[in-house]
């Protein structure tokens, strides 16, 4: 007969009962807590640009947290110092989410993971009253360690202590569920469009900010949870990343979108395959002959 999965709410009794005071303990360097930025408008986005070219873009089918989890650890044999923040489709009421109950989204199965539910609500400096809930419209959280100690939602299997992994994780609050056209490829209303565009811009403020020249995305407020068109938002990255003067220090962005039968984000394969041809490089850099 087989074993039958553990429940949503067994795991987040563990993480909370045993995990996170061990995190605490043996990891005592990775603080769980996170900044809170209220309007990125008002970040001062240091003055940089690209020191190796133009940007390189990679859209990879793949969970967003594993890929970052990987990337990580290449770029540590190569600059320890050098850190690749993962970016967390947040709920913005509550940290985690749903996390435990038996909802499968994207933020849900990164928090049953981690100790991202402890980082999230946690204040830099712990002498602050204030609350970073709900998450400003155009606003954000920038936790600089939140430790991975299990793998994904195929299993949620336990890894021993000495291969947990701190990444740098980036929450903000995608637009949930707009009005889309008849088609379901287009926004109905600016407003709405124009806001999911201030929330992308909050990301890579948050990540500017910090001085990151990497990032990993994923399908930011694209799918079945939050419902943002694949083509349009994928053309607003395409604008920021490359229109745009103010994100101009990016070095190497990858948009990982799972589209694995056990995805948390249900992304399917057209969504992929609507950003790869965004960002193929024969799109981007067409080559002009004479």
């Amino acid at each position: 007969m087989p074993q039958s999965k553990t429940k949503a709410s067994d795991i987040a009794i563990e993480a909370k009962r045993l995990y996170f005071p061990q995190i605490a303990h043996v990891m005592p360097h990775c603080y769980a807590r996170s900044i809170l930025h209220e309007d990125s408008t008002f970040i001062p986005v240091p003055d940089r640009t690209r020191t190796h070219g133009r940007l390189r873009i990679s859209v990879q089918d793949c969970d967003p947290v594993d890929l970052a989890i990987r990337w990580n650890d290449e770029n540590r044999k190569l600059d320890p110092n050098r850190q690749i923040p993962v970016v967390n489709m947040a709920n913005e009421r509550r940290a985690g989410g749903d996390w435990e109950s038996a909802l499968v989204a994207p933020e849900e199965c990164f928090a049953r993971r981690s100790n991202l539910v402890s980082a999230l609500p946690a204040p830099w400096n712990p002498a602050t009253s204030s609350t970073h809930y709900p998450i400003p419209q155009k606003g954000g959280l920038y936790s600089p360690s939140v430790v991975i100690f299990r793998s994904g939602q195929d299993d949620y299997r336990p890894w021993p202590q000495q291969e947990y992994r701190s990444i740098p994780v980036i929450s903000v609050a995608p637009v949930r569920r707009p009005k889309l056209d008849s088609t379901s490829t287009t926004y109905s209303f600016d407003d709405e469009k124009e806001l999911m565009r201030d929330k992308m811009r909050s990301i890579l403020r948050i990540a500017t900010y910090y001085r990151y020249r990497d990032l990993c995305l994923g399908a930011f407020g694209v799918g079945p949870v939050f419902r943002n068109p694949a083509r349009e938002t994928a053309n607003m990255w395409k604008e920021l990343l490359f229109d745009s003067e103010e994100f101009n220090s990016f070095e190497n962005i990858v948009f990982a979108i799972d589209t694995s039968a056990s995805s948390s984000q249900k992304t399917g394969s057209a969504d992929l395959e609507v950003y790869r041809e965004t960002f193929d490089p024969h799109h981007l850099f067409p080559t002009k002959f004479r």
